[in-house]
């Protein structure tokens, strides 16, 4: 995949601050703002800015970068934690929606993302 930016994780102090405000925020999705300038963004973006904030709260580095539409096995390996061959698997067995080019597997983040969220606490 096409790693941009890596952000690293927030220093302990600032850590604390995120965690609280984002403890705060309870169920509601707050407003983004730069510089004092409020952006009218759709609310996926929004939570995709707080969850940004909770993995680097959480002491995790963070990588971003566009995603293409269509995944290779090698990215869908990636996105799901697994080897290649496991991904091939699992689209051989049905278990994951594929799409061919040519003979090669292509598999949309929508559907890996479903995939992984099915196994994850």
């Amino acid at each position: 995949m096409d790693h941009r930016y890596i952000a690293s994780a927030l220093s302990h102090h600032d850590a604390r601050k995120v965690t609280a405000m984002i403890g705060e925020l309870g169920d509601r999705i707050p407003t983004v703002a730069f510089d004092g300038v409020e952006l009218d963004v759709e609310p996926s973006a929004r939570r995709a800015v707080i969850e940004l904030l909770r993995q680097l709260a959480s002491g995790t580095a963070v990588t971003l970068g566009p995603v293409a539409e269509l995944l290779t096995t090698s990215q869908a390996a990636e996105v799901l934690g697994v080897s290649d061959t496991y991904v091939r698997r699992l689209a051989d067995s049905g278990e994951l929606t594929i799409e061919m080019r040519g003979t090669h597997r292509r598999f949309r983040l929508e559907d890996l993302v479903r995939h992984r969220e099915r196994f994850t606490p």
